[in-house]
């Protein structure tokens, strides 16, 4: 008997530890959501000290949960201020996408850098129903004028939009080619579907899509992908202007860099992993 009841009391003892841990998991994981909820509230980046103040936990357990969101791409620290913010990865977890951030409030910074850097236009692109659609674009005296936003562009015959075919299956490509005609622009527009294809495989190759005055004559351009946290292209960066702006030397030694440079942050940003 005695047996019997000191079974019954380790089976008690047993059960109030399951719940007591349980308890403790929901508690962590009610603080995390209040953590995600503070920054997607706030819509700008945030110091710790912030938001511990807004969910009312000290410094150092925000920062546990801060160090876990991080290493899980939920989150980013600003290098420059320290600031944490959301990620496109949290988007998964809702419909709602603009509930937490734009792409543009994302991009602009970076897009501003690199034209004051280089004096030279440049523009964020979608792909919207098979053609390139400009979200932003700054131009430049220097370069041809291309006021372009909300317009659309052709895929085939622009940078931004070899960038954005370059992540087609072979199905969605000759999809793609079969329903779209492969106008002619200029005398270098890619007009056949297998000198297409070859231009694509070159895209993917090398990790950039080049204009050489296929779409407008006078105007060269080079365009970088933007990945988000399911490593998907969601959006091309491109940097343009007249050819002697855009010349093989600048490209490879000065542009090529800074682009690369400004499309990986922008794409760490949205969640995406390398």
């Amino acid at each position: 008997m005695r047996y019997t009841i000191n079974i019954c009391q380790e089976r008690v003892v047993d059960l109030n530890m399951s719940n007591s841990a349980e308890r403790q998991t929901n508690q962590s994981s009610l603080r995390l959501l209040r953590i995600m909820e503070c920054l997607a509230a706030q819509r700008t980046p945030m110091r710790v000290q912030e938001i511990a103040k807004k969910v009312n936990m000290t410094q150092a357990t925000v920062s546990r949960y801060l160090y876990a969101l991080q290493d899980a791409k939920y989150i980013y620290q600003d290098s420059e201020t320290s600031r944490y913010a959301l990620t496109w990865r949290v988007c998964h977890l809702s419909e709602n996408l603009q509930s937490f951030l734009s792409l543009r409030n994302i991009t602009t910074p970076f897009i501003n850098n690199l034209a004051n850097s280089l004096s030279l236009g440049v523009c964020l692109v979608v792909n919207q129903n098979n053609e390139c659609m400009y979200l932003d674009c700054i131009d430049n005296p220097n370069s041809p004028s291309l006021q372009r936003i909300g317009k659309q562009a052709p895929l085939h015959a622009t940078g931004s939009g070899k960038v954005l075919l370059s992540q087609y299956n072979d199905f969605q490509l000759n999809e793609y080619i079969s329903n779209t005609e492969l106008k002619k622009y200029t005398k270098y527009t890619i007009t056949e579907p297998d000198e297409l294809r070859k231009e694509l495989d070159k895209v993917r190759r090398q990790g950039f899509g080049m204009d050489e005055q296929e779409c407008e004559l006078g105007l060269r351009c080079i365009s970088m992908p933007l990945h988000d946290y399911s490593g998907n292209i969601i959006a091309s960066v491109s940097i343009f202007g007249n050819l002697d702006d855009m010349n093989d030397q600048r490209i490879h030694a000065e542009i090529c860099p800074l682009l690369k440079k400004a499309t990986d942050v922008i794409s760490s940003r949205l969640g995406f992993d390398r």
